[in-house]
């Protein structure tokens, strides 16, 4: 009787042993797991990190390679033999620009055309005018668009006196072909193009030439 209740008695330790080791292996199996799984999240976010930044640089890159840059063109001159006076915009940059709203003011007036341009400097004016339009349009690379031009000797140094600051005030927008914008307010000190989320639309103050 007694061996076979010591039998009994190895037999449940003997079990209990293996159910011991058993658990054991299991806690150890499950422990490898999660460190596994926890590599592979760390893996996967590195991996999407790297991914992004990839994108970005890609981004900046493209962007880079296709930047406008556009200048606004004043020139003038006055001589015995001959005058001058021309208002345009050109793309220095490297990529087209797409032109937006403009808007001129003279004496804190906004003038909507040539007409009025002329008529806030010599009402009396009878002067010949070349002009072209520029809101709503590309610039390719290097190209100038003159949208005011006049060789009227009368006009042109009233015309160069009321564009200058602090008298006049020029104001464009324009973006790349990837909807990157920049805003230029020439009453401010720096005439460095600003980036602005998306231009602003001046509606009946738009110069429309």
């Amino acid at each position: 009787m007694t061996d076979k209740k010591t039998a009994t008695n190895n037999s449940d330790s003997a079990m209990h042993e293996s159910q011991l080791r058993t658990e054991q292996s299991i806690v150890r199996l499950t422990f490898w797991q999660t460190i596994l799984s926890v590599v592979g999240v760390v893996i996967a976010v590195i991996a999407l990190y790297a991914a992004l930044t990839e994108s970005s640089a890609v981004r900046r890159q493209t962007s880079a390679a296709v930047w406008p840059y556009v200048q606004l063109v004043l020139l003038n001159h006055h001589t015995d033999e001959s005058a001058g006076f021309t208002l345009g915009f050109k793309n220095v940059g490297v990529g087209p620009a797409k032109m937006q709203d403009v808007r001129i003011s003279v004496d804190g007036n906004v003038v909507r055309d040539w007409s009025e341009l002329v008529a806030s400097v010599d009402p009396d004016s009878n002067a010949a005018i070349n002009r072209s339009y520029i809101s709503d349009r590309v610039l390719r690379p290097d190209e100038t668009v003159v949208v005011f031009n006049t060789q009227n000797a009368d006009l042109v140094q009233k015309l160069v006196d009321a564009i200058r600051r602090p008298r006049g005030v020029i104001n464009y927008c324009y973006c790349s072909i990837f909807d990157e914008c920049w805003l230029i307010d020439t009453s401010k000190e720096s005439t460095n193009p600003e980036p602005v989320e998306f231009c602003p639309e001046f509606s009946s103050d738009t110069y429309v030439n």
